[in-house]
């Protein structure tokens, strides 16, 4: 399987200025809007090809998916399984919009077992993150073992991926870096040695332009 994971372009979340918002569920910014014009470019001028597109249900990242679905010629299929870290319960389920968090925590002191969030009931760890994640990922593999599929999802839904391919535990001290639009590309294919392989992560290459970036 050929697995590309695309995070959204900018979003009013991003900005800052959270007290300010009406929702936390975004849209994207002008400018995020260009850099997903641009990934929807770059993808149409590399003629690719995809045999699903999966999207969370955030607005950031069905704005962002429309490009790409439209670059792909493919319907996109929503889950709420790639939905950014602290945006479901510990059990799996989305928090509904108007109670979508605001307070994350910011204390490096506590383990990925504590909910990441204080203003969510039944709010969701890092781990019960990670655990949603690998349950999308391993349909991924039953559905799609012999094709390329293509993800739009959250800066935090890659660096969980990461974390669930080097099976990372519940203390790790480092993170990945991820541009808004940019895309990580995993390959599948059962070895003695491994069965996943990165092949790249932060591919900017449709943001040309440096005021894109």
């Amino acid at each position: 399987m050929e697995l590309i994971i695309i995070r959204h372009g900018q979003s009013y979340v991003n900005l800052g200025n959270w007290d300010t918002l009406e929702s936390m569920d975004t849209s994207l910014t002008e400018l995020g809007h260009q850099q997903a014009k641009a990934l929807g470019d770059w993808l149409k001028s590399q003629n690719a090809k995809a045999d699903a597109l999966y999207v969370s249900t955030m607005k950031r990242t069905r704005e962002t998916a429309d490009y790409v679905a439209e670059a792909l010629n493919i319907e996109p299929i929503y889950d709420d399984r790639l939905r950014e870290i602290g945006n479901a319960h510990h059990d799996g389920s989305p928090v509904a919009e108007p109670d979508l968090p605001r307070a994350f925590l910011q204390s490096k002191d506590t383990s990925q077992f504590t909910p990441v969030v204080t203003d969510v009931d039944n709010a969701e760890s890092w781990m019960h993150f990670r655990i949603r994640l690998g349950k999308f990922f391993d349909d991924m593999l039953k559905n799609h073992l012999n094709q390329t599929v293509y993800v739009v999802a959250h800066g935090g839904v890659m660096s969980a991926m990461v974390d669930n391919l080097f099976n990372t535990g519940p203390y790790r001290t480092c993170d990945i870096h991820t541009d808004n639009t940019a895309w990580m590309h995993v390959k599948y294919k059962a070895s003695p040695y491994s069965d996943w392989i990165i092949i790249g992560h932060n591919r900017i290459d449709h943001l040309i332009r440096a005021d894109l970036v």
